[in-house]
């Protein structure tokens, strides 16, 4: 069960930085190897060499299943606390720092300084704007937002954000991430959030008021989801889905009226908002329930489950 190896790499970019070696770099550094690339993951925290390796071991299963380029290996993801190494003589960058909005705009700043003018600096950052991020950059037309969902090697959506700006760098950033085997959507303007995060997001509000209404436990809608929507989403967005329950697809701007109404109807209402107290009792729901038995039972299921998933799209668009 394995997907069509990761094609080949854009011409011009055979070496990458990601900066950042957390959860988010971490998964980038997988990404971009099993790619067949070199890279170079920064952190000032030396021991997240170790974090660094252990992802890689971990993410390996699930990366020879999805087909590894010719010369990936973990032995080209190398590791720096030097910043100015790192950069050295980099193609890419891909910035997987705190999300704190001042201290990316001075680290950004800082990877602008250290790097050639044509190289492209992409932000993982899951909802800030690239307008804001460029602020103390000399070349603020080659940053953007490229961001990803975790884990990066997984899940292979990238929206670029950001673009309108830096209309080169985007080109040759979305052709790069193409190359590597992501799926890649443009922005055609800047939004906080992007796309994917305000619809989880959204999600996930109506999620708490079920909650707060006393309607099911969190276990019972995350079966509901799984079970029911998100297995049409993996293979269509919410939008196709709908177009084909309509019974007459010429009229379907009749039926879009009729589903208008339907949300007026089953929607949280507009002024429920999440508190704090709520938010809480959410967090130590899920802890209790969902997350008993910690996260490795559930990332073996996630791991396993995505792959076999995006295996099967393959042989289904090949058929």
């Amino acid at each position: 069960m394995t997907e069509q190896k990761a094609p080949g790499v854009a011409h011009r970019i055979s070496k990458v930085t990601c900066i950042g070696g957390g959860m988010i770099g971490a998964g980038w550094a997988a990404h971009f190897m099993r790619a067949g690339l070199e890279v170079v993951v920064f952190d000032p925290a030396a021991e997240r060499e170790t974090f660094l390796r252990e992802y890689l071991a971990k993410a390996m299963p699930s990366l020879a299943k999805l087909g590894m380029a010719p010369g990936a290996s973990p032995t080209r993801v190398h590791f720096t606390t030097n910043m100015e190494e790192a950069l050295k003589e980099t193609d890419f960058v891909q910035e997987s720092g705190p999300e704190n909005i001042d201290a990316k705009i001075k680290l950004i700043g800082e990877i602008d300084a250290l790097t050639a003018p044509d190289a492209v600096i992409a932000s993982s950052s899951s909802g800030f704007l690239a307008a804001d991020l460029r602020r103390a950059a000399r070349h603020p037309e080659r940053i953007l937002i490229g961001h990803p969902f975790n884990p990066p090697y997984l899940v292979p959506l990238v929206e670029i954000a950001g673009g309108d700006a830096a209309s080169q760098a985007a080109a040759t950033a979305s052709e790069f991430y193409k190359s590597t085997g992501c799926e890649v959507v443009s922005l055609d303007r800047e939004i906080a959030g992007y796309i994917g995060n305000r619809i989880q997001y959204a999600v996930l509000r109506e999620i708490l008021y079920i909650v707060s209404q006393g309607v099911a436990d969190l276990q019972a809608i995350d079966t509901a989801i799984a079970s029911g929507p998100a297995i049409r989403w993996a293979v269509m967005g919410a939008s196709s889905a709908l177009f084909l329950g309509a019974r007459n697809p010429t009229a379907y701007g009749d039926y879009a009226e009729g589903i208008a109404a339907e949300m007026e109807r089953y929607l949280a209402p507009p002024d429920f908002q999440p508190d704090r107290q709520l938010m809480r009792a959410y967090g130590e729901e899920v802890l209790k329930g969902i997350g008993a038995n910690g996260q490795s039972e559930l990332m073996e299921l996630r791991d396993a489950g995505v792959v076999a998933i995006r295996a099967a799209l393959q042989r289904a668009k090949k058929a």
